[in-house]
């Protein structure tokens, strides 16, 4: 089976990639102009058939948040009927009304109309760690008023690699080991970071901030992931 990969540079990619290869399958990634890649351009077509020649599956990772739908479209005229498709989405883009969630969410009617396969994941570390930064850097921290789910990349990739051997549509939904609040969190990350701040907490109004206090980013019922958050910032900070 050969595998293409879209956004095979991403945070994703990088970890998919390798991964793939491990388990013995012949993957190749996608890009515009990183070296070791296919070239191609998901938003002008360039490119494309070329790199879909000879594919069995398509891991459609790719995302920049602005032009997600423009890029899975182009993707999906290029590609053969009998070609499969695996999308990467987000927990909660049908319940969490954010501006990039929606385009998620558009995409996947797109990959569901013709037959492919969707797993959502959701949070990875990295973005938690870096919310956590952001909201410390001043002497008084802020704390969001909801809890979260991070999940390994490495794990996410490694169901991606399972998953590319399915033959039906699958949907499916994976999340960290634990759920836990922000504020919980961002006191893990202080502790790992020898740091003592004020956490001060955060309460917006609005449909967005709603969704996330009722929990709608989050998957407690798959919580199939295996790198904890503490193990994660351990890793992280020891480098």
């Amino acid at each position: 089976m050969t595998i293409l990969v879209t956004g095979a540079t991403g945070h994703l990619g990088r970890a998919l990639m390798p991964a793939l290869h491990a388990r013995g399958l012949d993957a190749r990634g996608l890009s515009r102009t990183a070296p070791g890649h296919v070239r191609g351009n998901l938003l002008t077509g360039e490119g494309l058939p070329a790199a879909l020649s000879g594919v069995d599956l398509v891991i459609h990772a790719a995302t920049d948040g602005r032009r997600d739908v423009a890029a899975a479209e182009q993707l999906l005229r290029a590609m053969d009927p009998e070609q499969r498709l695996l999308y990467v989405s987000i927990v909660g883009v049908d319940r969490v009304p954010l501006p990039y969630y929606r385009q998620k969410l558009a995409v996947e009617h797109l990959v569901r109309a013709r037959g492919g396969s969707i797993l959502r994941a959701t949070q990875f570390h990295d973005l938690v760690f870096g919310m956590a930064r952001a909201l410390t850097a001043a002497p008084v921290g802020l704390c969001p008023s909801f809890d979260i789910q991070p999940v390994s990349v490495g794990d996410v990739a490694a169901r991606l690699v399972d998953l590319a051997g399915s033959t039906g549509p699958v949907y499916e939904d994976m999340g960290g080991p634990e759920v836990r609040s922000a504020r919980d969190l961002i006191a893990a990350y202080l502790r790992a970071t020898g740091r003592r701040r004020l956490l001060v907490p955060l309460r917006l109004p609005g449909r967005i901030f709603g969704g996330l206090r009722s929990g709608g980013h989050l998957a407690p019922g798959h919580a199939t992931g295996t790198l904890t958050w503490e193990s994660y910032l351990e890793a992280r900070l020891s480098g």
